[in-house]
């Protein structure tokens, strides 16, 4: 099932890869800067990013580290990436083709790891994070940004079967006290650091997904029969003629330390 999973990953990102290094929700984030400036940098820090897709996260640390190393599951994504920092001329960053479950460094080998809007694809999110608390060096910290699900049971089942549809790869959005379990399971500290939503253009976002049009129909469905709970929690919005405009999605940036 694992394998499986990560084919369907490989799949979907294969076929768009540049359509992620273009788009301002992943280019031009405002949780880039908070994840940068939430972290005390001395320049002399090594970094890996998991899940490193186009390798905005590694390019913004850049100038404040000495060494970024950005892994990610799909080659085509890694080109993307490399060829991404080459026309930017930033020298101290690499990627690498790595899968976040099983990670080829040495334990205790990174300052810092993060990871961003790429764990809701990870097929077993506590073997990943297993895997990041084993590369960090004692006090090194862990940040993740990603979508969350909220603790009711019909948010969480409206947001995930919602991100379903639109991409067969998406495993799961994890509710918040999930990741707080399976930090504290690896050595982890837990401190989520800000909440915020992230408002996403409908259309925008099938596109970008590749998703098919019988699918598209399915997923506007979904939306305009949502409940008023769902409809406010994620800010739906329809237009004139009922159908979907745009919507948000719930998001947080966590750290966890690792303790010595």
């Amino acid at each position: 099932m694992e394998s499986a999973r990560k084919d369907s990953v490989r799949r979907q990102f294969s076929q768009n890869a540049g359509d992620y290094r273009d788009e301002p929700v992943f280019a031009e984030g405002e949780d880039l800067r908070r994840m940068v400036e939430s972290v005390a940098l001395h320049g002399t820090e090594t970094l890996l990013d998991v899940g490193a897709g186009a390798g905005h996260t590694a390019l913004a640390f850049a100038p404040h580290v000495r060494e970024c190393v950005g892994c990610d599951l799909t080659e085509q994504m890694v080109d993307v990436a490399n060829q991404f920092a080459r026309q930017k001329q930033i020298e101290n960053v690499r990627f690498v083709v790595g899968d976040a479950e099983d990670l080829h460094f040495k334990d205790a080998s990174f300052d810092l790891v993060t990871c961003r809007f790429a764990a809701h694809h990870f097929p077993a999110v506590s073997k990943a994070l297993a895997e990041i608390s084993r590369v960090l060096k004692p006090g090194g910290t862990f940040l993740l940004v990603d979508h969350y699900a909220p603790e009711d049971d019909e948010l969480d089942a409206f947001v995930n079967t919602l991100d379903r549809m639109r991409d067969p790869s998406h495993v799961r959005e994890h509710r918040l006290s999930e990741y707080r379990d399976w930090f504290l399971e690896v050595g982890l500290s837990y401190r989520e650091v800000s909440r915020w939503d992230i408002r996403l253009a409908f259309d925008n976002w099938v596109q970008r997904a590749r998703t098919p049009l019988p699918m598209r129909q399915r997923l506007v469905e979904h939306l305009q029969s949502a409940s008023p709970a769902c409809k406010e929690t994620f800010s739906v919005t329809l237009d004139d003629a009922g159908l979907p405009v745009s919507f948000c999605l719930k998001c947080a940036l966590i750290h966890g330390v690792k303790g010595a």
